[in-house]
């Protein structure tokens, strides 16, 4: 069964990213994972200077030097990424992982099923309007126009979280407009350093998964029916794609399963 992992906040060169990297080596193969989702805040604590910034090695290749070997990753932009201009150029340029742009979608078939997978910039406070515009257009075209069986958003910042994220005004709009085409099975977020698992009626599944490499001290209390899970273990997350469903699990540093859900669809 072939199946994708998904994390962020991954690069800060230290000794957790570390731990979840042989973690996420362990469920290369156990579990044949096709390719990784960086979920943004690729390089800690403040992205990269240039192209030929060492920090590209220390806190992405040698971390996952084994991995990369044998899978690549598909990542975003974060808040952190975006220091300055010349920061995400250089990420974008960056040859060792895929980056083609601020925001961009690909196809993959996962064990014969497609998958969808749409990477918006969620970066709002940073991107000028008439490229929220143009993202927002091109977004809601590619979910309208997706034949594929699953689509999955991916962002940096989550719609919703029991953290500390506020939603941006202007990204809750675009979040509500992707939402009400009816073709978003899950969004799949970083930023906060915690991993959560949320649903709201007539919303799809939101995962966060931002321990690949630090956490949060303190804990999230869980007094909400819309939070399903909470974690602040260092992590990853897992998703395995059938025709009818997806099933996703949370793993800690530690290789445990500490929380799984199933999204169906006949």
């Amino acid at each position: 069964m072939t199946s994708i992992l998904c994390l962020g906040n991954f690069g800060s060169g230290k000794e957790g990213q570390t731990q979840v990297a042989e973690l996420m080596l362990y469920l290369y193969k156990k579990y044949d994972i096709k390719f990784v989702i960086g979920l943004g805040n690729n390089i800690l604590p403040n992205g990269v200077k240039n192209k030929t910034d060492s920090k590209f090695v220390t806190h992405f290749e040698t971390p996952y030097k084994e991995l990369l070997q044998k899978i690549k990753f598909y990542n975003i932009l974060g808040d952190v990424d975006y220091i300055s201009r010349s920061s995400i150029n250089s990420e974008i340029n960056y040859n060792k992982w895929i980056l083609p742009h601020n925001f961009y979608c690909f196809k993959k078939y996962i064990n014969k099923i497609p998958v969808e997978f749409i990477l918006i910039d969620s970066n709002f406070e940073k991107i000028k309007k008439k490229d929220k515009k143009t993202q927002e257009i091109w977004a809601l075209n590619t979910l309208l126009e997706s034949r594929s069986r699953w689509n999955i958003v991916i962002s940096h910042h989550p719609w919703y979280s029991f953290g500390d994220t506020n939603c941006d005004p202007e990204l809750n709009i675009f979040f509500d407009k992707l939402n009400n085409t009816k073709k978003v099975d899950l969004i799949i977020s970083s930023h906060e350093n915690n991993q959560q698992h949320i649903y709201i009626p007539n919303k799809p599944n939101m995962i966060i998964s931002g321990v690949g490499s630090i956490k949060d001290d303190f804990p999230i209390i869980k007094i909400y029916d819309e939070l399903k899970f909470t974690s602040n273990e260092l992590g990853c997350v897992m998703i395995h794609v059938t025709k009818n469903r997806l099933n996703v699990v949370f793993y800690n540093s530690d290789k445990k399963n500490i929380h799984s859900f199933n999204i169906n669809k006949y």
